[in-house]
């Protein structure tokens, strides 16, 4: 707490602070810059000093996902009001694992963590502190509450995006409502540095397409078939982060033969190299190619084979051996992708 800001704290407040707040004895409220909910399951007594008869362990997650929406805008409003947020710069809401004993978290969790996020945004929102944030790292699932609040958030530097979907969503929750969602809070995003990990999501082929007039870096960590299409002005540059721990089974990307998975499809995997013609006229590396100096302004055909042979020439380097004949038959583009976003069907 010393110093001219409150420089990062946990919320709701660790027992530590809450000591450190009771043991001073006048409490100055000092800017804060960064407040993060990790939904943490470390336990804690909540008075320290009395017995487990009378104080049984808690932990934030249990906080969260066992008290009643009314009780915790109780909390999330008691607890803010110690905190000065006029300065605030960075929110990560991300909890620090999305696993519950080797599983995925379930639905019932994941509607108490985000009832909890989206009260605390509503809250940050009321004090007029959500334009001062630069940097936020929400965990989304298909609902996609955060596009409520993208409007008040001119000022984000970088954008960070988890999702984790509920398995087996139906094909009309996914096609017009998880993805038009989806698009729509990357579209309304004003931030030069996009970041999303796909944690998990329903499996469904299924073009994304992202629109946005801001994005400089986009950064995708997640599976091969997330099927992303970039339609971005300003892009400079892809990054494509991709599971490379299953050895022979490393690419999972559509049709793939079992004996042509040891490498990932460049190009194809998660993000479509296709989709950048004419879309990202700015882009200058994708997966660390250089591509920049293939230009925009001639056919798709030509762009297309000159583009070719520099991703060709990255499989050789990772290893592959196959002819470029033969690599781009199952490998590489087989027609120019058509990009158009969603719409939301509203009930």
């Amino acid at each position: 707490i010393a110093g001219k800001f409150l420089l990062s704290t946990s919320f709701p407040f660790p027992v530590s602070f809450i000591k450190e707040v009771m043991d001073d004895e006048s409490f100055e409220k000092k800017p804060l810059l960064k407040l993060s909910c990790k939904k943490t399951r470390d336990e804690f007594k909540t008075i320290p000093d009395l017995t487990e008869d009378y104080s049984e362990p808690s932990s934030l997650h249990k906080l969260i996902i066992g008290n009643s929406p009314e009780m915790m805008d109780y909390l999330l409003f008691s607890q803010m009001s110690l905190l000065s947020l006029h300065k605030l710069r960075e929110l990560d809401l991300v909890p620090e694992n999305v696993k519950q004993e080797g599983r995925l978290l379930g639905q019932r969790i994941m509607d108490s963590y985000s009832s909890f996020d989206c009260s605390l945004l509503r809250h940050i929102s009321r004090l007029g502190s959500l334009k001062c944030l630069t940097r936020l790292d929400m965990l989304v699932d298909q609902n996609l509450y955060l596009e409520q609040f993208m409007a008040e958030l001119p000022n984000l530097l970088e954008l960070g995006l988890s999702i984790l979907t509920r398995p087996g969503l139906s094909k009309h929750v996914y096609l017009h409502e998880y993805i038009p969602r989806l698009e729509a809070v990357v579209a309304a995003s004003k931030a030069p540095v996009l970041k999303v990990t796909v944690e998990a999501e329903t499996r469904r082929q299924v073009n994304k397409v992202f629109k946005n007039s801001y994005v400089e870096k986009l950064v995708l960590t997640g599976p091969c078939t997330f099927d992303l299409f970039p339609v971005m002005e300003r892009l400079k540059e892809v990054v494509v982060n991709l599971e490379t721990s299953l050895l022979a089974n490393n690419c999972t990307y559509w049709k793939s033969r079992i004996d042509d998975r040891g490498l990932h499809r460049a190009g194809l995997c998660c993000v479509n190299i296709g989709a950048v013609y004419e879309n990202c006229p700015n882009l200058e590396r994708f997966m660390g190619i250089e591509v920049a100096m293939v230009s925009h302004k001639q056919t798709f055909n030509k762009w297309n084979g000159r583009i070719k042979k520099r991703f060709y020439d990255f499989y050789l380097r990772q290893g592959g051996s196959k002819e470029i004949k033969a690599w781009a038959k199952t490998r590489w583009l087989s027609r120019r992708p058509v990009t158009f976003c969603h719409d939301v069907v509203l009930h």
